[in-house]
């Protein structure tokens, strides 16, 4: 994909007739019929936000002995012609006489609002340094200090387990040239070991600086990419911009507005994931809770103040403003344990709830996982079986184990008495009698099935992985 993309932008460059081919040896057993077509879905995608890809530049694969071993990118671009001039012939149904002078002048006068925020001063610095600076402050106020993002220590730290971030900026402005340059910095993290390079934050601050739907146009062109070009299983992408906002259905203006500052950067940019970091994260918490108290939180300092602080680069005024994770029990106990190395006795209480408060938590923020592999990777980490070295559990390990835990007792027990879960029964058809025809053969080898696919609705259903296909038992 980085080959191909830089391809595709060093041919906007080339004019008819002129073409580049490059070979990939390396992908000769990827490029099968099937893979092929995908590849092509995508770049059909993504020619409609490119300037010049799809339009006066096309790519075509390159096959040898009727195997495709590379690709073509040919170019129709004449260079005497202004590609942005659109020349038309006469048309009598539209050229006419009529004079159109004046026709505007009626908005021309209207009265512009004023706006109430301070203008940004120096919007786009020359010096990149300058824009690391500044990018590395908003991260450390906003993802670091006040929490929005839980993984995130100061700002040069992030991840499970915590590593570098490495920082880097583009000017590019056209479409082509940022997805060369996307690529080239997801190949830099396949090829960086954790412990070197932990995530990566890519500040483009030229591309649609002033265009957001665009930049949400191109970036669904990525994430698309991810599960349909076997990208999924390396890295995954979120996305920041100065007018970003959420379409999750929430009323996103007045007071509700807030909430969009979880993503509103000085420029935009594109944080690149490791995969494995993000799966780890979501068994430790529920990605639902953490956006709700980000939302709580930031609609507590109010949208004017956080728009104002975007503009002025200075966060300071919420220097002391902190999610709160504690809002839920199970949160708090895993900050308690990584901090005193223990579980307090009255939160492993029955006496005042028959749940103890470690293992609360609202079934609606657990995602689908494998919840064997939750205890299995805990066990291995507290037995040393990973590192070779004994060590504890981080405070989201703990919560993930102790929910696991009790979640897998709990249910395997249910099936031990016969009973199903709740989300089981709702979905189970009513009772029917049985049918004449039906041996006892028959209804023995369905109950044992049943118990089966209860016992794997168990096993892998809950919070964080997806159970892909039989080869993850």
């Amino acid at each position: 994909l980085c080959g191909i993309w830089n391809m595709i932008s060093q041919g906007s460059s080339l004019v008819k007739g002129e073409s580049i081919t490059v070979e990939f040896p390396e992908m000769k057993d990827k490029f099968t019929p099937a893979y092929i077509n995908r590849l092509i879905g995508h770049l059909d995608n993504c020619k409609d936000v490119c300037d010049s890809f799809g339009i006066t530049t096309s790519i075509v694969p390159y096959a040898k002995n009727n195997v495709v071993s590379g690709f073509t990118v040919k170019s129709f671009r004449n260079p005497d012609k202004d590609p942005d001039s659109y020349d038309f012939d006469y048309d009598p149904f539209w050229d006419d006489d009529f004079d159109y002078s004046g026709i505007d002048d009626e908005y021309d006068d209207a009265e512009i609002p004023k706006d109430k925020f301070p203008e940004i001063k120096n919007p786009i610095p020359d010096d990149d340094d300058e824009i690391i600076d500044v990018s590395k402050v908003w991260v450390d106020k906003m993802m670091s200090d006040m929490g929005i993002c839980p993984f995130t220590n100061g700002p040069d730290m992030s991840g499970m387990p915590m590593g570098p971030v490495f920082y880097c900026v583009d000017r590019s402005s056209k479409m082509e040239d940022m997805y060369a340059r996307f690529w080239k910095e997801a190949v830099r993290v396949e090829e960086n070991v954790e412990k070197d390079l932990s995530t990566t934050l890519l500040v483009t601050p030229e591309f649609c600086m002033e265009n957001v739907e665009m930049f949400e146009n191109w970036s669904n062109t990525l994430t698309q990419t991810l599960e349909a070009l076997d990208v999924e299983g390396l890295c995954q992408l979120i996305f920041f911009h100065p007018q970003w906002t959420f379409r999750d259905g929430g009323e996103r203006s007045g007071d509700g507005a807030a909430a969009n500052y979880a993503r509103r950067s000085p420029w935009p940019m594109i944080n690149i994931l490791r995969t494995n970091q993000v799966r780890a994260a979501q068994k430790g918490i529920p990605t639902g809770l953490v956006y709700q108290q980000n939302e709580k939180t930031l609609t507590g300092i109010g949208s004017d103040k956080l728009e104002t602080m975007l503009r002025l680069r200075n966060w300071d005024e919420v220097s002391n403003v902190k999610v709160n994770r504690r809002d839920m029990e199970a949160l708090r106990i895993a900050q308690d344990y990584q901090q005193t190395g223990q579980v307090k006795a009255e939160d492993q209480s029955l006496v005042h709830d028959s749940t103890p408060a470690a293992n609360k938590i609202n079934e609606e923020q657990i995602e689908d996982s494998n919840l064997v592999n939750v205890l299995v990777q805990a066990l291995g980490k507290r037995l040393g079986k990973e590192s070779g070295t004994v060590a504890p559990l981080s405070g989201p390990e703990t919560s993930a184990t102790i929910m696991a835990s009790d979640f897998v007792l709990k249910s395997l027990d249910d099936i031990a008495q016969g009973k199903t879960t709740a989300r089981k029964a709702a979905a189970a058809p009513p009772p029917v009698a049985a049918a004449t025809t039906q041996s006892p053969l028959d209804t023995k080898a369905e109950l044992e099935s049943e118990r089966e696919n209860q016992e794997l609705e168990v096993l892998f259903g809950g919070a964080g992985i997806v159970k892909q296909s039989d080869d993850d038992d």
